[in-house]
């Protein structure tokens, strides 16, 4: 089945990243995540994410022996919309060079290992558009 398409561009394509590793052994506290690049058209589109984390390189959730446990499922991405959280939210940051908060600190933080999964809209996540926004690169500030 061919994706929708209501404008020039598809509704919405999604990537999820490579595991990074902070190195903070006794783990991190994941503060925000911003993107570099611009939106489409006249400021059309939107730019989306959902972050997960784990003690365990792999996404296991068994630390630290890290062999069991479903891995980094979809289900590990998690994003708020300011009060809840859960992997049916997304962190959406203002426009572009925007630093968004990353809340949902119990289920994010004290964690070693990160992945990101970012979401780009043509429109408005719902529906086509003429416009796509392009990303140039994802920033996720932390601490030890």
């Amino acid at each position: 089945i061919a994706p929708q398409v209501t404008g020039a561009y598809q509704i919405s394509g999604t990537l999820e990243s490579a595991t990074f590793d902070t190195g903070a052994a006794e783990g991190a506290a994941y503060n925000s995540i911003m993107w570099k690049g611009t939106l489409g058209g006249t400021g059309q589109g939107k730019v989306r994410f959902q972050l997960a984390t784990s003690n365990c390189s792999n996404g296991a959730d068994n630390y630290p022996a890290c062999s069991t446990g479903v891995g980094w499922d979809n289900n590990d991405f998690i994003g708020s919309d300011n009060i809840n959280c859960g992997n049916n939210y997304w962190y959406e940051p203002a426009d572009a060079d925007t630093p968004k908060e990353l809340k949902c600190y119990s289920q994010l933080n004290n964690k070693r290992y990160f992945r990101y999964k970012i979401q780009i809209c043509s429109n408005d996540c719902s529906a086509g558009g003429n416009y796509t926004p392009t990303v140039n690169d994802v920033v996720v500030s932390w601490s030890p």
